[in-house]
Protein backbone atom coordinates (compact mmCIF):
# COMPACT_ATOMS: atom_id res chain seq x y z
CA UNK A 1 0.00 0.00 0.00
CA UNK A 2 2.85 1.98 0.61
CA UNK A 3 3.57 2.12 -3.01
CA UNK A 4 0.04 2.99 -4.08
CA UNK A 5 -0.42 5.66 -1.55
CA UNK A 6 3.18 7.35 -2.73
CA UNK A 7 1.21 7.18 -6.75
CA UNK A 8 -1.75 8.79 -5.37
CA UNK A 9 0.05 11.60 -3.72
CA UNK A 10 2.13 11.90 -6.44
CA UNK A 11 0.78 10.85 -9.41
CA UNK A 12 3.29 8.90 -10.40
CA UNK A 13 5.56 5.74 -9.24
CA UNK A 14 8.30 6.70 -6.89
CA UNK A 15 11.59 6.64 -8.97
CA UNK A 16 13.89 3.82 -8.37
CA UNK A 17 16.73 6.67 -6.99
CA UNK A 18 17.47 10.03 -6.45
CA UNK A 19 20.65 10.76 -8.04
CA UNK A 20 23.43 13.64 -8.82
CA UNK A 21 24.26 15.77 -11.33
CA UNK A 22 26.37 12.92 -12.98
CA UNK A 23 23.42 10.31 -12.55
CA UNK A 24 24.98 8.82 -9.63
CA UNK A 25 21.96 7.36 -7.66
CA UNK A 26 22.34 8.75 -4.49
CA UNK A 27 19.35 7.71 -2.72
CA UNK A 28 16.71 4.81 -2.93
CA UNK A 29 13.26 4.75 -3.30
CA UNK A 30 13.23 2.39 -0.04
CA UNK A 31 13.86 5.83 1.66
CA UNK A 32 11.22 7.85 -0.20
CA UNK A 33 8.21 5.65 0.64
CA UNK A 34 9.19 5.78 4.50
CA UNK A 35 6.31 8.05 5.18
CA UNK A 36 4.28 5.92 3.48
CA UNK A 37 5.01 3.22 5.84
CA UNK A 38 4.04 5.18 8.80
CA UNK A 39 7.88 5.82 9.52
CA UNK A 40 8.04 9.68 9.18
CA UNK A 41 10.00 9.61 11.85
CA UNK A 42 12.67 7.64 10.34
CA UNK A 43 12.31 9.72 7.22
CA UNK A 44 12.89 13.05 9.22
CA UNK A 45 16.39 11.47 10.36
CA UNK A 46 17.70 10.89 7.09
CA UNK A 47 19.84 12.87 5.24
CA UNK A 48 18.98 13.65 1.66
CA UNK A 49 22.27 16.25 1.80
CA UNK A 50 24.72 13.43 2.35
CA UNK A 51 25.33 9.93 0.75
CA UNK A 52 22.75 6.92 1.58
CA UNK A 53 25.88 5.62 3.70
CA UNK A 54 27.13 9.28 4.95
CA UNK A 55 27.58 9.63 8.39
CA UNK A 56 24.24 10.83 9.67
CA UNK A 57 22.70 8.68 7.43
CA UNK A 58 24.91 5.33 9.17
CA UNK A 59 23.29 6.41 12.39
CA UNK A 60 20.15 4.76 11.52
CA UNK A 61 21.13 2.40 9.36
CA UNK A 62 20.09 -0.52 12.25
CA UNK A 63 16.42 0.58 11.86
CA UNK A 64 15.22 -0.77 8.51
CA UNK A 65 11.75 -1.29 9.02
CA UNK A 66 10.47 -4.87 9.57
CA UNK A 67 8.65 -4.62 5.87
CA UNK A 68 11.42 -4.81 3.82
CA UNK A 69 12.36 -8.44 4.98
CA UNK A 70 10.63 -11.71 4.17
CA UNK A 71 8.50 -12.81 6.46
CA UNK A 72 10.27 -15.36 9.09
CA UNK A 73 13.65 -13.81 8.48
CA UNK A 74 13.17 -10.30 9.98
CA UNK A 75 14.73 -9.02 12.64
CA UNK A 76 16.38 -6.30 14.87
CA UNK A 77 19.24 -5.02 13.17
CA UNK A 78 19.12 -6.68 10.03
CA UNK A 79 20.40 -4.20 7.30
CA UNK A 80 19.78 -6.59 4.50
CA UNK A 81 16.19 -5.91 2.32
CA UNK A 82 14.89 -8.89 0.20
CA UNK A 83 12.31 -6.34 -1.91
CA UNK A 84 13.85 -5.00 -4.84
CA UNK A 85 12.96 -2.83 -8.32
CA UNK A 86 14.29 -4.24 -11.17
CA UNK A 87 15.72 -0.90 -12.94
CA UNK A 88 16.11 -0.70 -17.13
CA UNK A 89 14.81 1.59 -19.45
CA UNK A 90 12.42 -0.68 -20.53
CA UNK A 91 11.50 -1.73 -17.18
CA UNK A 92 8.61 0.10 -14.92
CA UNK A 93 12.01 1.63 -13.37
CA UNK A 94 13.95 3.04 -15.57
CA UNK A 95 16.95 5.23 -14.24
CA UNK A 96 15.89 8.74 -15.99
CA UNK A 97 12.58 9.22 -16.11
CA UNK A 98 9.04 9.13 -14.00
CA UNK A 99 6.23 6.85 -15.01
CA UNK A 100 2.22 6.47 -14.17
CA UNK A 101 -0.35 4.08 -15.02
CA UNK A 102 -1.08 5.73 -18.18
CA UNK A 103 2.63 5.06 -19.47
CA UNK A 104 2.32 1.00 -19.08
CA UNK A 105 1.68 -0.29 -22.68
CA UNK A 106 1.02 -4.05 -21.38
CA UNK A 107 -1.22 -2.70 -18.55
CA UNK A 108 -0.97 -2.33 -15.02
CA UNK A 109 -2.00 -5.91 -13.75
CA UNK A 110 0.74 -8.09 -16.12
CA UNK A 111 3.97 -5.64 -15.23
CA UNK A 112 6.10 -6.34 -12.43
CA UNK A 113 7.06 -3.70 -10.16
CA UNK A 114 8.71 -4.64 -6.81
CA UNK A 115 10.01 -8.51 -6.90
CA UNK A 116 11.84 -10.74 -3.97
CA UNK A 117 15.27 -11.51 -3.63
CA UNK A 118 17.50 -13.81 -1.70
CA UNK A 119 21.02 -13.20 -3.06
CA UNK A 120 21.79 -9.43 -4.27
CA UNK A 121 22.59 -8.70 -0.37
CA UNK A 122 21.19 -4.80 -0.40
CA UNK A 123 21.80 -2.94 2.01
CA UNK A 124 17.85 -1.27 3.04
CA UNK A 125 19.44 2.07 2.30
CA UNK A 126 21.16 1.30 -0.77
CA UNK A 127 20.25 2.89 -3.85
CA UNK A 128 20.62 -0.54 -5.78
CA UNK A 129 18.40 -2.80 -7.34
CA UNK A 130 18.53 -5.53 -9.82
CA UNK A 131 19.61 -4.44 -13.16
CA UNK A 132 17.22 -5.56 -16.49
CA UNK A 133 20.55 -5.95 -18.77
CA UNK A 134 22.54 -8.14 -16.01
CA UNK A 135 19.86 -10.18 -13.44
CA UNK A 136 19.04 -13.65 -14.31
CA UNK A 137 15.82 -14.82 -15.77
CA UNK A 138 15.71 -18.07 -13.59
CA UNK A 139 13.41 -17.68 -11.10
CA UNK A 140 14.93 -18.94 -7.56
CA UNK A 141 18.71 -17.58 -9.34
CA UNK A 142 19.80 -15.48 -6.52
CA UNK A 143 20.92 -12.30 -8.96
CA UNK A 144 17.07 -12.39 -10.29
CA UNK A 145 13.86 -13.17 -8.26
CA UNK A 146 14.36 -15.59 -5.41
CA UNK A 147 12.70 -16.15 -2.18
CA UNK A 148 12.49 -18.60 1.23
CA UNK A 149 8.73 -18.14 0.41
CA UNK A 150 8.07 -21.05 -2.36
CA UNK A 151 6.90 -19.60 -4.99
CA UNK A 152 8.14 -16.17 -4.81
CA UNK A 153 6.45 -12.78 -5.18
CA UNK A 154 6.15 -9.65 -6.40
CA UNK A 155 4.21 -6.74 -6.42
CA UNK A 156 2.64 -5.66 -9.71
CA UNK A 157 1.92 -2.01 -10.94
CA UNK A 158 -2.06 -1.94 -10.25
CA UNK A 159 -0.56 -3.04 -6.62
CA UNK A 160 -1.76 -6.18 -6.34
CA UNK A 161 1.05 -9.23 -4.83
CA UNK A 162 1.24 -12.41 -7.24
CA UNK A 163 3.29 -15.54 -6.70
CA UNK A 164 5.52 -16.68 -9.82
CA UNK A 165 5.97 -20.33 -10.60
CA UNK A 166 9.30 -21.68 -10.58
CA UNK A 167 8.99 -23.13 -13.92
CA UNK A 168 8.29 -20.09 -15.65
CA UNK A 169 10.12 -19.02 -18.80
CA UNK A 170 12.89 -16.77 -19.12
CA UNK A 171 10.83 -14.94 -22.00
CA UNK A 172 7.98 -14.48 -20.02
CA UNK A 173 9.92 -13.10 -17.03
CA UNK A 174 11.02 -10.63 -19.52
CA UNK A 175 7.76 -9.96 -20.69
CA UNK A 176 6.86 -9.16 -17.64
CA UNK A 177 9.69 -7.16 -16.02
CA UNK A 178 8.98 -5.06 -19.17
CA UNK A 179 6.50 -2.24 -20.01
CA UNK A 180 5.72 -3.34 -24.02
CA UNK A 181 6.45 -7.09 -23.43
CA UNK A 182 3.52 -8.52 -25.00
CA UNK A 183 2.90 -11.35 -21.99
CA UNK A 184 -0.15 -13.01 -23.55
CA UNK A 185 0.40 -16.12 -21.87
CA UNK A 186 1.33 -14.80 -18.54
CA UNK A 187 -1.03 -15.43 -16.38
CA UNK A 188 -0.38 -19.31 -16.65
CA UNK A 189 2.76 -18.60 -14.30
CA UNK A 190 1.26 -16.12 -12.14
CA UNK A 191 -1.47 -16.16 -9.12
CA UNK A 192 -2.68 -13.45 -6.95
CA UNK A 193 -2.30 -13.67 -3.29
CA UNK A 194 -3.79 -11.94 -0.19
CA UNK A 195 -1.38 -13.11 2.41
CA UNK A 196 2.26 -13.52 0.97
CA UNK A 197 3.19 -14.99 4.66
CA UNK A 198 0.69 -18.50 3.86
CA UNK A 199 3.20 -19.71 1.45
CA UNK A 200 5.54 -22.64 2.50
CA UNK A 201 9.03 -21.77 3.66
CA UNK A 202 12.27 -22.83 2.38
CA UNK A 203 15.64 -23.42 3.24
CA UNK A 204 17.92 -20.69 2.55
CA UNK A 205 20.70 -22.75 1.14
CA UNK A 206 21.24 -23.45 -2.49
CA UNK A 207 21.94 -26.53 -4.63
CA UNK A 208 24.61 -26.15 -7.31
CA UNK A 209 22.43 -24.44 -10.04
CA UNK A 210 21.45 -21.83 -7.62
CA UNK A 211 17.65 -23.40 -6.92
CA UNK A 212 16.39 -23.15 -3.39
CA UNK A 213 16.39 -26.24 -1.25
CA UNK A 214 13.20 -27.38 0.71
CA UNK A 215 13.53 -27.71 3.99
CA UNK A 216 14.65 -31.19 4.40
CA UNK A 217 15.39 -32.00 1.01
CA UNK A 218 18.51 -33.90 0.04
Amino acid sequence: MAVANYHETYKCYPPPFIADADGKPLHSWRILVLPFLERNDLYKQYRFDEPWDGPSNRKIADQMPSIYALHGIEKPGNITTNYLRVVGDQTASPPNRLLDMTAITDGVSSTLFVVENVGANVHWMEPRDLMFDSMSLTINNPNGISSWLEPPAGLMLDFTVKTIRTNTPAEVVRALLTNDGGEDVAWKYFDEITDGRLRLVTSPIEDGDGRRKMEGEK
